[in-house]
């Protein structure tokens, strides 16, 4: 049964649904959060949309590398993870109240 779990990147907060742990969902972000913030940190001045981007492809290689990625796994990661951008995206181009 899907719930939705509330998740904050880049300041922003998002409301996910997933099937998942809500548990795991919260560390993910984490881990994607960690990621923008060492991007950010090495002067990364790119906008949001491609931030995630960066990040996605970054997290999807150490995957393959670490040889702990399948690409079943992988598809469904890599979809999950288009969703959250395609998100993001939507989010960043709001208008703000």
């Amino acid at each position: 049964m899907s719930s939705a779990v509330e998740i904050t990147l880049m300041g922003r907060n998002f409301s996910i649904l997933t099937d998942e742990d809500p548990e795991q969902v919260m560390a993910a972000a984490s881990l994607v959060q960690e990621h923008i913030d060492e991007l950010r940190g090495m002067g990364a001045s790119v906008a949001s949309d491609r931030l995630l981007t960066l990040v996605s492809l970054n997290l999807a290689g150490e995957l393959l590398k670490n040889g702990t990625g399948n690409m079943d796994g992988l598809e469904g990661l890599i979809s999950k993870l288009d969703s959250v951008v395609l998100q993001a995206e939507g989010l960043a181009k709001a208008p703000l109240r």
